[in-house]
């Protein structure tokens, strides 16, 4: 009889890192401990004034202390770890576009100025923010601080420079916690990354009775909460649902397989028709994934599926053989008109019930569920034609000034993130509001999707 190896392991090692009660004893033990020190209403807020998102962030901070008994503690932050940011160009164009689009839909100041900041101004401002910390009105402040920033140029840089103590000891603290970036708030052991993970810490917040108030409501859910909710079935000859919705996904990636999931509810709630373009993950593309990296994504995964209703966690990675194999078949599933049907199994083999894919018996049995043919799939694992279109989905992607999965396309509006198919959403209606007023079809739209790649 053949002993377990790691492989075999390893899933259930992640099923019990992301099981229920061992995160209701690690927020036993950290909410004990922070009891202890008096800190049990302490979060602590680390911003770079590089980041943009930082300015949604502090807005919607100084909105939560209205709501809730809480303090901020500031922890200003500079250098990163370059392997985190692995294309920092499209980053940072990406970056203050989306946190433009995120300022918006909360009716928040957008960080939307003309120009990047120079680095005269960011040091400038590094040294303000620094002093902020230490002052009792420490949100106010660097608020006002990221507003110049970001929203105006008409902000004078100050000579002062940053205290580098300080501004190292923020730093290793960062690292010491578990993280790597700006815009993060950590409160009792758990990372809340900007604006869209505020609606956990709000209910943490009132797990620890910190809520001034009885309703049990959480107000910043804007991005997930109502996906779908105002959609209209179309007919297939609706003009907004000649456009297939693309989605650039990797069968490795936990994101897009949520991604994945809420992309087929938006598609059927609007019948519009969704283009899967598989792409290599970025371990496969010769770009790292470090582990602080690796660790937030799973622990952030496992809550966004569970506050979703999508099961998450019992992982098998599928990486390096797994994916080639995958992506392998996707052509001839394609072909029967069950590609959807095969990379949402594949995805939830792989990411919540510890199918191993790069063996027989585990791809056997996906291949089988999304109602494919075995013997038919098994002649074809040794195809290595899928390199060829894999490498087009990551250059077309790349053409979207993004460069990392879930991104989605609808037309000429992208969008990196499974947190943002509300964006999407609302370009649908928008293109169906138009229609309905002017008939106008999309004339930018060529590609020929059958009724067969409908997302139902």
């Amino acid at each position: 009889m053949r002993l377990p190896d790691k492989a075999d392991l390893m899933p259930w090692f992640a099923r019990a890192l992301s099981s229920a009660p061992r995160y209701s004893i690690e927020h036993a033990i950290q909410g004990a401990r922070a009891k202890i020190r008096g800190e049990q209403d302490l979060a602590r807020v680390f911003i770079n004034p590089r980041d943009p998102f930082g300015l949604p962030l502090l807005q919607a901070l100084t909105q939560l202390q209205e709501g809730y008994r809480v303090r901020f503690r500031l922890h200003t932050v500079w250098r990163l770890d370059d392997d985190m940011f692995p294309e920092p160009a499209l980053w940072r164009n990406w970056a203050q576009q989306d946190a433009t689009r995120l300022a918006g839909l909360y009716g928040f100041t957008p960080p939307n100025r003309p120009t990047p900041p120079s680095e005269t101004e960011l040091t400038s401002a590094t040294a303000r923010l620094l002093i902020a910390e230490e002052t009792p009105e420490t949100l106010t402040t660097a608020l006002s601080v990221f507003e110049e920033l970001w929203h105006s140029t008409t902000g004078a840089a100050t000579d002062g420079r940053p205290d580098e103590t300080t501004l190292s000891e923020n730093e290793a603290m960062l690292r010491r916690l578990g993280h790597y970036q700006g815009s993060m708030v950590w409160y009792l052991g758990d990372w809340f990354w900007g604006v869209d993970r505020l609606d956990h810490l709000e209910r943490s917040l009132t797990r620890q009775g910190l809520k001034r108030h009885t309703a049990d409501v959480a107000a910043f859910t804007r991005t997930w909460a109502d996906l779908a909710n105002n959609a209209t079935v179309l007919p297939d000859d609706h003009p907004a649902a000649a456009t297939p919705l693309e989605v650039f996904f990797s069968i490795r990636s936990p994101y897009s397989y949520l991604g994945l999931e809420r992309a087929v509810q938006l598609a059927n709630a609007w019948n519009i028709p969704l283009r899967l373009r598989p792409v290599l993950p970025m371990l496969m593309r010769g770009q790292s994934v470090p582990d602080a990296k690796k660790w937030y994504i799973f622990h952030d995964t496992k809550r966004e599926a569970s506050k979703l209703g999508i099961p998450y966690g019992f992982v098998a990675d599928p990486l390096g053989p797994g994916v080639e194999r995958c992506y392998a078949l996707f052509e001839y599933a394609r072909s029967e008109g069950r590609e959807i049907d095969y990379m949402r199994t594949y995805a939830r083999a792989v990411n919540a019930e510890g199918i191993r894919s790069e063996t027989e018996e585990g791809l056997k049995l996906i291949v089988e569920r999304a109602g494919l043919d075995w013997q038919k799939a098994r002649s074809l694992l040794d195809d290595e034609s899928w390199r060829v279109w894999a490498e087009d989905n990551r250059q077309a992607m790349y053409e979207c000034g993004l460069w990392g999965v879930p991104s989605f396309r609808y037309g000429a509006v992208s969008c990196w993130g499974q947190d943002r198919l509300w964006v999407i959403g609302e370009e649908i209606k928008k293109r169906v509001e138009t229609s309905s007023t002017q008939g106008v079809c999309d004339p930018t739209n060529n590609a020929e999707i059958t009724q067969s790649q409908r997302s139902n």
